[in-house]
C-alpha cells in the first residue's frame, strides 16, 4: 500500500517519525509534515503567497505551511503517483468532540477524503504521551481493518477519528466506535498588556458536556480506542423550520 503521513505537531515530531518508521517496513510510505507546529489550524491552505518545500531525506519533506498544504503538495506536487490512504498524526493530544473543528490533524484527513481508502486521524488523549506506542499499534491495526473493508466505492468520504487512550495496551478495553461528543463553553482566553500592547491567548477548551453516553468523551473515560467515523458534509436539512424568505 502506498501512504502518505502528515500531521499538525510539525516535522520533528518523534511519534509520527516512528510510525512513519514502523509502518515504512511494510508499505511505500512518504513522510510530508509542517515545518514547524501548526496546531488548530483545521483545513487551511496557503492562498496568493508560495509555500517553501524542503527535501529532508528519500521520501520526508518539510513544507512550511499547515496540514492541508501538505496533503495537497504530497497529492500535486511531490508524490510520484497518488497514495491509496492518508494517516494523519500521531497528535499530541485529543482531537474530540468540538475539537475536530478546528484540529489540524482533522483538517488534513479531511483534505484527503477523496482518496481510495478513508483517510485515519489518530490522536493520543491524554496529558503525557509516554505510552504513544500505543497509537502506533492502534493505527497499524486501524489500517488492516480498513484495507480489508474499504474500497473508493464503498466509503463516499469517510474519515475515521481515532483516539487512543495513554496506556500501555494491554490495559487498554478494546476499540469502540463512538459519536461526537460534545464540549462546554472555553476558557476565557489570556490577556497581556506591555509597554501599550495588547494581546491574548487563546482558552483551553471547554470540559466534556451534557450526554456522552456513545460518545468518544465516554469511550476513552472506559480505557477504549475511540473510533468515531466522520463525513465532510455538514448539511442539517432536517433543521430548517418554516418557509425561507421570499424575495
Amino acid at each position: 500500500m502506498k501512504i502518505l503521513f502528515t500531521n499538525d505537531d510539525g516535522i520533528d515530531s518523534h511519534i509520527t517519525r516512528e510510525l512513519y518508521e514502523t509502518l515504512s517496513a511494510e508499505h511505500e510510505a512518504y513522510l510530508i509534515a509542517p515545518a514547524k507546529d501548526k496546531s488548530g489550524q483545521g483545513a487551511a491552505i496557503t492562498l496568493r503567497t508560495s509555500v517553501d518545500v524542503v527535501k529532508l531525506e528519500d521520501k520526508i519533506y518539510s513544507v512550511d505551511g499547515t496540514p492541508a498544504d501538505c496533503v495537497f503538495m504530497g497529492l500535486m506536487a511531490i508524490m510520484d503517483g497518488l497514495p491509496d490512504i492518508i494517516i494523519s498524526g500521531i497528535n499530541k493530544g485529543a482531537n474530540m468532540g468540538d475539537d475536530v473543528i478546528h484540529s489540524g490533524t482533522l483538517g488534513a484527513a479531511f483534505t484527503a477524503r477523496k482518496m481510495k481508502l478513508p483517510p485515519l486521524a489518530v490522536s493520543i488523549a491524554g496529558r503525557s504521551f509516554e505510552n504513544y506506542q500505543s497509537s502506533i499499534l492502534a493505527t497499524k491495526l486501524m489500517l488492516e481493518y480498513i484495507e480489508k473493508n474499504y474500497s473508493a466505492v464503498t466509503h463516499g468520504g469517510l474519515v475515521f477519528n481515532v483516539n487512543v487512550p495513554n496506556l500501555p495496551f494491554e490495559e487498554i478495553e478494546g476499540f469502540q466506535l463512538t459519536k461526537l461528543g460534545n464540549r462546554g463553553i472555553p476558557l476565557a482566553p489570556e490577556f497581556e498588556e506591555s509597554e501599550g500592547k495588547i494581546s491574548y491567548k487563546i482558552g483551553k477548551s471547554g470540559s466534556p458536556d451534557g450526554d456522552l453516553s456513545g460518545t468518544d468523551f465516554e469511550a476513552i473515560r472506559s480505557n477504549k480506542i475511540s473510533v468515531t467515523p466522520l463525513y465532510w458534509d455538514m448539511t442539517n436539512k432536517d433543521m430548517v423550520i418554516g418557509d425561507l424568505p421570499s424575495v
